[in-house]
C-alpha cells in the first residue's frame, strides 16, 4: 500500500470556530476502494491546531498551496496557502507562524493559542483535582 499523498491527508483548511488557516492537528477520514486517496464523498473531522476546535469539511474547504513558505530552521520550501497563519514544515516539521501572520493577525493567533494552553492547563488541574478528592491520585504527580 502506498501512503496516502500529504496534501490529502493534512489539507489546509479555515478553521470554523476561531478562523486561522493551517494543517489540522488531527484527521479523521475514509479512504478510496484502492486505499490510495481520501474519499471526499465522506467528511473529513479535522481539528484545528491552533484552537483545537473540531469541524467536518468535505473538498470545496481546502484551501490551495498557491504560496510556499522557506522554513526558519532547514531551508526547505513548503507549499502553502497564501494566507496561512502556521505552517508545518515538511522537511524538519518546524511548525511556526506563516509571514502572512503578521501584526494584528499575529497578535490574535498568539491570543487563542494561548487560550488553549490554559484551557488545557485547567483541564489537568480539574482532572489532579478529582482523582486526589477520590485518593488515586499517586503522590508523585501531585
Amino acid at each position: 500500500m502506498t501512503e496516502v499523498p500529504r496534501e490529502e491527508r493534512c489539507p489546509y483548511f479555515k478553521c470554523t470556530a476561531c478562523g486561522l488557516i493551517g494543517e489540522p492537528d488531527s484527521a479523521d477520514y475514509r479512504l478510496t476502494l484502492d486505499r490510495q486517496n481520501v474519499d471526499w464523498t465522506v467528511p473529513m473531522t479535522v481539528r484545528c491546531g491552533s484552537c483545537r476546535a473540531t469541524s467536518r469539511i468535505g473538498l470545496a474547504d481546502v484551501l490551495k498551496r498557491e504560496a510556499e513558505h522557506t522554513c526558519s530552521r532547514c531551508d526547505h520550501r513548503t507549499a502553502c496557502p497564501a494566507h496561512a497563519d502556521r505552517v508545518i514544515c515538511w522537511g524538519c516539521g518546524l511548525n511556526s507562524p506563516d509571514p502572512a501572520s503578521l501584526g494584528a493577525r499575529a497578535a490574535y493567533l498568539r491570543d487563542v493559542e494561548h487560550g488553549d494552553n490554559q484551557w488545557a492547563a485547567a483541564q489537568v488541574r480539574i482532572a489532579k483535582d478529582d482523582a486526589r478528592e477520590r485518593g488515586e491520585l499517586p503522590g508523585w504527580a501531585s
